[in-house]
């Protein structure tokens, strides 16, 4: 399950790092594993060419094979690549809600190479242009 917090306080006492965090979704029970990422989120930079080459796939083929809007797009990336699925004999139970906002520049850069994966392997694009007027017009 993945939640988002807020840490609220830190210390340190006896050598242990203790955090005081409000979280916005389940509270784990006493005991559990926590997994806690902070730091850099990536980049605006990163965010508007992931949006821009959304719209980009949109206007270069996937509207013919359905695709009409960059969010709905998104959200269909993000079932594929991150959610996490619950099956109760074989029937899909539960679809627990994949975030891509907390991700830092290098786990992004990742998501975004596996839909660029995922658009040529699957779907049969060639993103190839996209990814050379990008080159040519905004790298450093």
């Amino acid at each position: 399950m993945n939640v988002k917090g807020k840490v609220l306080a830190t210390k340190i006492v006896d050598g242990k790092m203790l955090m005081k965090c409000q979280l916005d979704g389940k509270l784990p029970k006493v005991g559990d594993h926590i997994t806690v990422k902070f730091g850099k989120i990536r980049s605006l930079s990163q965010n508007s060419l992931y949006w821009v080459f959304l719209q980009w796939l949109i206007d270069n083929g996937l509207r013919d094979m359905g695709h009409f809007d960059a969010m709905a797009l998104h959200m269909d990336f993000k079932a594929y690549f991150l959610s996490e699925k619950n099956f109760d004999r074989g029937q899909i139970k539960a679809i627990e809600e994949a975030t891509t906002t907390t991700m830092d520049k290098l786990e992004f850069g990742q998501y975004m190479d596996s839909v660029n994966q995922l658009v040529i392997e699957s779907l049969g694009m060639d993103t190839s242009p996209f990814w050379a007027t990008h080159e040519r017009d905004y790298a450093n």
